[in-house]
């Protein structure tokens, strides 16, 4: 049987801290990749030429004699400059670092105008069903820029062509502006475990931003809420997650123990970084007391500010991978690349080999420049794009 394991998305916006990030008080590290960025936005008139971001990482064994045939398969969020639109695109990779976008993206994109889906869809959540040998994805998607979110269904026979469940969401908020989630909900996280679909999200509604719910399903389309109450609530006052806590992020381990790695925000969202949480039935969490786990470099790095949506898998031999987005300043201008950090590695997988002497490199892509006219230029390129508003 061929082994999945599953990946994660989750937000964070970070402050300066060395490279290796204490994970917990057992001294277990998340180590950057030394070569991060490893992936951008696309090319201009791309469907991501703005940004890449919100990403589900799996690691697929084709189940042969070499493990080096097996893959990382990635599904993600990408933004786009002329249709001002997110839709979903899908990468594959060797090791984890070297990435290659799918000709055929984006594999999933917003609905016809006036459906529920139809402003943006993003926070893919994507398993491998054995029962029936098919792909499913659980998604987030809006009809109105600051609108409620709801959670959408698709299914694939392959990961990379998919067909929407209907034209309807399958989970959406209570509707009640008491409840945490009486608003919207969005970041599926969704696993199946002892024949049951397991989802994990974040609600909008009530006094805090975001928190965390829990809901469970025998199909994947119907769901039914395990409590009216958040199951990861926000921390107490001054703590650094008393703002929100969201973008769930769930691994399973040998021991049957659920992890959690989310995103928490300060009370004034000035401050945000990733947490860890545990738990036995998936309701009753407890957080590291090491939180928050992962926080931004310093000033003027890549990924300085607004490190968000890790995602985590692990491969055969049980390393665990992070790979989370991140930009150098906090302006919707800016936009998110991607990168990778390895979990406690007394090594670093080998990357894509250097160029041979007198072979150049092709550049990675320079950031976008909003010149005052309204116009978003790319600095080197011809290409120059009349973008009214950016939206994240």
């Amino acid at each position: 049987m061929k082994r999945i394991f599953m990946a994660i998305g989750i937000t964070l916006l970070l402050l300066a801290v060395p490279a290796a990030i204490v994970l917990s008080a057992t001294n277990s590290v998340w180590n950057k990749y030394n070569g991060n960025p490893i992936m951008f936005y696309g090319p201009p008139a791309g469907w991501d030429d703005f940004s890449i971001y919100s990403t589900e990482v799996m690691y697929w064994d084709h189940n042969d004699a070499d493990p080096s045939n097996d893959e990382f398969y990635m599904w993600y969020s990408g933004t786009s400059y002329n249709l001002n639109e997110k839709n979903i695109g899908f990468a594959t990779s060797e090791d984890g670092m070297t990435w290659t976008k799918y000709e055929g993206n984006p594999v999933l994109i917003v609905s016809n105008f006036g459906e529920w889906d139809h402003d943006r869809i993003n926070a893919p959540s994507v398993l491998y069903d054995y029962d029936d040998n098919t792909w499913k994805m659980w998604y987030a998607g809006v009809s109105i820029y600051n609108g409620g979110y709801a959670i959408g269904y698709a299914t694939s026979p392959d990961g990379r062509n998919w067909t929407k469940y209907g034209d309807r969401w399958v989970f959406d908020s209570s509707g009640y502006a008491d409840t945490f989630d009486g608003y919207s909900v969005l970041s599926p996280e969704v696993i199946k475990k002892d024949g049951k679909f397991h989802m994990w999200y974040a609600g909008n509604g009530g006094i805090a931003s975001n928190q965390i719910g829990y809901a469970i399903s025998e199909d994947g389309i119907h769901w039914d809420r395990v409590s009216d109450e958040p199951v990861l609530r926000v921390g107490p006052e001054g703590a650094w997650d008393e703002g929100e806590t969201v973008s769930p992020a769930i691994i399973v381990d040998q021991q049957k123990t659920i992890h959690m790695w989310y995103q928490g925000s300060d009370g004034t969202k000035s401050f945000t970084g990733i947490g860890h949480a545990t738990s036995t039935d998936g309701v009753n969490w407890q957080k590291d007391g090491a939180n928050p786990l992962m926080l931004g470099e310093n000033l003027g790095a890549w990924d300085a500010e607004r490190v968000f949506y890790p995602t985590v898998a692990e491969d055969a031999s049980g390393r665990r991978y992070l790979w989370y987005h991140a930009r150098r300043e906090n302006m919707d201008t800016i936009p998110f690349k991607l990168g990778l950090a390895f979990y406690d590695f007394e090594f670093e997988p080998t990357p894509t080999p250097t160029p041979l002497p007198g072979v150049t490199p092709p550049p990675p892509p320079v950031d976008p420049v909003i010149p005052a006219d309204g116009e978003t230029c790319r600095q080197g390129s011809n290409a120059c794009l009349f973008l009214p508003t950016v939206r994240r």
